[in-house]
């Protein structure tokens, strides 16, 4: 691993941007508002053949809020484990007493910075330029985050600055090795505490106020000698609910991490019902054909008797997810969250297992003879064959004749029966049935002179 670089600032001045350029992906929010990031971020770059850790800091503020010292807490952890610091700075504003502290703070702590004035580009920073340039940093750069100016010269100077010794990543965390794995929720469910109970380090900020989570944290680890990459999301809400503009790049952000997991957990508040909001959730991820399992969070709180009333809520309400697991945790005491994961990791695998088409069809034998479809009319369906489509989610294609008939109960038969015989529970799947056509059935047949004669003589007896 090469040498840790924090982007660090005051909010508003461009290091989400600079961060997202750097590393070449949208790993963190950005919008022209301060106070968007609120957690570290981590996010790898190569520089000249070398391999660099970058990590997006919350803006550095002077405000006395409780709410914003736990962030403040969080880039003073970026602050001690960095090797290096980008000091950002915005040229469209003047030189103010924050800035100068910030440039004390990096100054006493030893370490190498390089002072980047963003927005240089702008027509309003000329006025401000020299001021920056009198905090007396021994290398000052003019770059624009957004438009790439000065970004290669920006490079150079940080490959000869913070020296790496790195050139090539770690090949433990290369992407084929890793399972990604997605936390889901309303707001306020307990991702943030759940996510910080299997890292063992307070990554993602936690308070009792619902949405502090505003951006997405992934954090790569090694969990019972599985590579695991996990997120952390910001809880999401009913598109109708959406209506600051930062929860609409949280939810865009939390629907990416449900396209681009390969499992999820999804966690419920012991302590609410199961609302019409949470059935909205589990069956965007299951229509996405992700492995999942449900955490009911908070359990600790909860009496014999209350667990008994969430037990019949969950199962009359889930009952469209009868196959998925739910277990009852408690992310604030680490009871049963290791073990939530390993669950969902053994269900990750057992997605990913190939079917052969012998053992398919011994088991569709098995199935009618056990349990023929019911007679429509003078002829009872009967399915022949059975092959794979896709394996994301696995999709299993039925062939034979009058399967356009089969009965809606027959068709769960099939598949709880398919469940039951492969270990699928817990895993989405797709059945999809096909009725042979006659082949002669557009066909018309057109009688000649003589048949239709004799047609006409037989029907006039």
């Amino acid at each position: 691993m090469g040498p840790l670089i924090a982007i660090v600032g005051r909010p508003n001045v461009g290091k989400s941007t600079l961060f997202n350029t750097l590393v070449g992906q949208n790993l963190s929010l950005v919008a022209d508002f301060p106070g968007l990031t609120r957690d570290r971020k981590y996010g790898s770059a190569k520089i000249n053949d070398f391999s660099y850790i970058f990590i997006d800091t919350a803006g550095i503020t002077d405000s006395d809020d409780e709410f914003e010292k736990l962030v403040l807490n969080e880039t003073q952890k970026a602050l001690k484990e960095a090797d290096g610091f980008l000091f950002l700075v915005d040229a469209t504003n003047p030189l103010n007493s924050l800035d100068l502290e910030i440039n004390n703070i990096l100054r006493k702590s030893g370490k190498e910075y390089l002072l980047c004035v963003n927005k240089s580009d702008q027509k309003d920073s000329k006025e401000n330029l020299q001021d920056f340039y009198e905090l007396g940093v021994k290398i000052t750069l003019k770059i624009s985050a957004k438009n790439n100016n000065g970004l290669i010269d920006l490079r150079n100077k940080i490959s000869k600055q913070f020296i790496s010794s790195t050139s090539k990543s770690s090949e433990d965390f290369k992407e084929g090795n890793l399972k990604k794995i997605g936390i889901l929720g309303k707001p306020n469910a307990g991702k943030s505490t759940f996510f910080n109970k299997i890292l063992k380090d307070n990554r993602s900020l936690v308070s009792k106020v619902p949405g502090t989570t505003v951006d997405s944290i992934t954090e790569k680890i090694k969990f019972k000698n599985q590579l695991i990459s996990i997120t952390d999301t910001a809880g999401l809400r009913r598109k109708g609910k959406i209506k600051k503009e930062n929860e609409i790049f949280s939810s865009q952000k939390s629907i990416n991490i449900i396209r681009n997991s390969e499992g999820i957990i999804y966690l419920i508040d012991g302590k609410e019902t199961v609302t019409d909001q949470d059935l909205h959730l589990l069956s965007l991820i299951i229509s996405s054909g992700k492995p999942l399992i449900i955490g009911i969070n908070k359990s600790e709180s909860l009496s014999a008797y209350e667990k008994s009333l969430l037990r019949r809520s969950i199962s009359k309400k889930l009952s469209f997810v009868s196959h998925i697991e739910v277990s009852y945790v408690s992310a604030l005491k680490g009871i049963g969250t290791s073990n939530l994961l390993n669950k969902l990791l053994k269900l990750v695998d057992r997605s990913k297992i190939k079917f052969k088409s012998q053992d398919l069809n011994k088991f569709i034998k098995e199935a009618q003879k056990i349990n023929p479809p019911a007679m429509q009319g003078r002829f009872r369906p009967k399915i022949k064959f059975v092959n794979i489509g896709s394996t994301s989610p696995p999709t299993f294609i039925f062939h034979g004749n009058q399967l356009d008939k089969l009965n809606k109960s027959y068709k769960k038969y099939i598949e709880n029966f398919l469940r039951k015989k492969f270990k699928l529970q817990g895993i989405p799947i797709q059945l999809i049935f096909k009725a042979n056509e006659n082949p002669y059935k557009k066909n018309k047949n057109i009688l000649t002179k003589r048949q239709y004669a004799k047609r006409k003589r037989v029907r006039s007896h």
